[in-house]
């Protein structure tokens, strides 16, 4: 795969794409990139493709152009977080480190550097109403209020409810929220936008310190960003690493395309391997990761002598048997496609 693929998943990584590689014929191995109905990247002749793969299922499809992986890949999903106080900064920590970019309001300048230090990706030193406004417009954008006040949370939930987002919650007591609720509607916003707010915040794990009740806020937000609906978002880890590649020997890429039983990870998980067996992200540990980087440091040296081999499938199996023999308490069994990365 060329750099040029990747980049196009970078330039489009604010919007939905799917993603379309071909596992078989003389097109195996190349891959197609769809901005909607728009084709945006292609290795293969346009006309050769009549699916409209953007209306199919993710996974495996057996199509009139041959057999492919479709991927329908999401937004990445950013955390505003409006507030960075004794709760807001393990929200930051926690939300970082699930894959959310963490973005912060905070107009208190001390309280603005406790959340630089914690790991937000961005922070807005600013009054909360103006941060808001000039904030881009995303689909995939989680909203966390709890700021020092709630004249502020109303201030910042007025803005918030005239944006697109996935999420949006607030840290109150049931008789705030009930509150806060009832002066949105006098303000003029719907009952349906209102219900829509997370208040009091979070799932309830019985929380009493700053960190039990963050950790509360960000189990809420993945339980939102992986509901029915929800899309893979490329891991911006391998992306970065790929993009930013100046070693001349190739790497693998390995991601689930098919699985079955408890097979630790979803389709679609990737796990990039060097030349040298190190690894960045993961599709799961244990037994069944060893394997993958295995058969792909064993494929990278096959490949050095055979440039024909563009792509390989690699069926992995530790149920039943395979799997009380290893050790496991449970198996599984997936399908890995292992792609040279140069």
């Amino acid at each position: 795969m060329s750099k040029a693929y990747y980049e196009t998943l970078r330039l489009y990584g604010d919007r939905s794409v799917t993603t379309v590689t071909f596992l078989e014929g003389e097109n195996a191995g190349k891959k197609q990139i769809f901005c909607g109905e728009k084709q945006v990247y292609s290795q293969i002749e346009r006309a050769v493709v009549k699916e409209n793969w953007w209306n199919l299922p993710p996974g495996v499809i057996d199509g009139p152009s041959g057999t492919a992986f479709v991927e329908h890949l999401g937004q990445a999903p950013v955390c505003v977080i409006c507030g960075a106080g004794h709760v807001g900064i393990p929200v930051i920590k926690m939300a970082k480190l699930i894959g959310f970019e963490v973005v912060v309001i905070e107009d208190r300048p001390v309280f603005a550097d406790k959340a630089r230090n914690a790991g937000a990706a961005r922070v807005f030193c600013d009054s909360f109403e103006c941060a808001l406004k000039q904030m881009e417009e995303r689909q995939q954008v989680y909203f966390v209020v709890m700021t020092r006040g709630h004249r502020y949370d109303e201030e910042c939930l007025s803005v918030i409810l005239k944006k697109s987002y996935a999420y949006v919650g607030m840290m109150a007591s049931r008789g705030r929220a009930a509150r806060m609720k009832q002066n949105l509607i006098e303000k003029g916003f719907s009952e349906e936008a209102v219900s829509q707010i997370h208040m009091p915040i979070g799932l309830s794990i019985h929380a009493r310190t700053s960190e039990e009740i963050g950790l509360s806020v960000v189990a809420q937000l993945i339980s939102v960003k992986n509901g029915a609906d929800s899309k893979n978002v490329y891991d911006w880890e391998i992306l970065d690493s790929v993009i930013n590649k100046s070693k001349k020997e190739p790497w693998i890429l390995a991601t689930i395309i098919k699985r079955q039983g408890s097979a630790p990870r979803e389709i679609g998980t990737k796990m990039l391997i060097t030349d040298m067996g190190t690894t960045v992200g993961t599709i799961g540990g244990g037994c069944m990761e060893a394997q993958v980087i295995r058969e792909a440091m064993s494929f990278l040296r096959r490949r050095t002598e055979n440039m024909e081999n563009p792509m390989k499938i690699l069926t992995i199996d530790l149920s039943g048997v395979d799997a009380e023999n290893s050790g496991m308490v449970c198996g599984g069994r997936m399908e890995v496609l292992l792609e040279v990365v140069n």
